[in-house]
């Protein structure tokens, strides 16, 4: 895995849990975060798709419920993500 990945991967995950809406954010050795929002992963999901920052949402999926999957991007896409989540949590 390239090393923009992993310092990305680890950048989200060191600040996901700062933001109020963020529940859990799960290990991962891959590419993206399954990270589980409250009170409404969904909620969280059309907001972030209005603004232009597309997620999976993984809440129907077997043992995902209230669960998104956030794709680790750029430097730049990785801090407009965080923005966008800590913008909706203080709506």
């Amino acid at each position: 895995m390239r090393n923009d990945l992993l310092v990305g991967r680890q950048w989200l995950a060191e600040r996901l849990p700062s933001v109020e809406i963020v529940d859990e954010v799960f290990p991962s050795d891959a590419n993206f975060l399954l990270v589980r929002f409250r009170p409404d992963a969904t909620a969280v999901y059309d907001y972030l798709l209005a603004r232009g920052i597309v997620v999976r949402n993984r809440t129907t999926q077997p043992g995902c419920a209230g669960t998104l999957r956030l794709t680790v991007g750029t430097p730049a896409e990785n801090e407009q993500l965080l923005t966008a989540l800590q913008e909706f949590a203080n709506s």
